[in-house]
């Protein structure tokens, strides 16, 4: 292959990577709805002060998300991510947190923000859990 094929070839290499990535929006380049997501925090069916809490996508069609989330109890950071990837998404694939131990004497709160593929975020919520409760986050 003579120099012009290489550059050609290296061309169509470059320009499809760039439409694989740039183009995710719709035909018309517009950005889709936004998911809106419903938090839940549940026992673990392990130790009775663990506890686990994920968020459900209103839909059924897997997407990724990046997760920034702050776990703390009684003002102590147990646990603090900012863009952990989550794969494949969906209402029967939940976004879930890391288990946390809750104890009896003091709350534990999570801050989350969940940004689609396109970089919105697509929801932010404080959660404040007080001890041995469980429930919509």
């Amino acid at each position: 292959m003579n120099a012009r094929g290489m550059a050609l070839l290296c061309l169509a290499l470059v320009g499809g990577a760039c439409i694989a990535a740039c183009c995710t929006g719709t035909p018309d380049e517009s950005l889709p709805p936004e998911v809106s997501f419903t938090g839940e925090t549940v026992r673990t069916g392990g130790t009775q002060d663990e506890i686990v809490v994920r968020y459900y996508p209103n839909s059924t069609e897997p997407s990724d998300y990046l997760v920034t989330f702050e776990i703390s109890k009684g003002g102590t950071i147990l646990d603090a991510v900012a863009g952990r990837a989550y794969p494949n998404v969906s209402a029967e694939r939940p976004i879930e947190l890391p288990v946390v131990a809750a104890g009896n004497d003091l709350p534990v709160t999570v801050d989350v923000t969940i940004y689609d593929r396109w970089g919105r975020a697509v929801h932010t919520s404080t959660t404040t859990l007080a001890a041995g409760r469980t429930g919509a986050a």
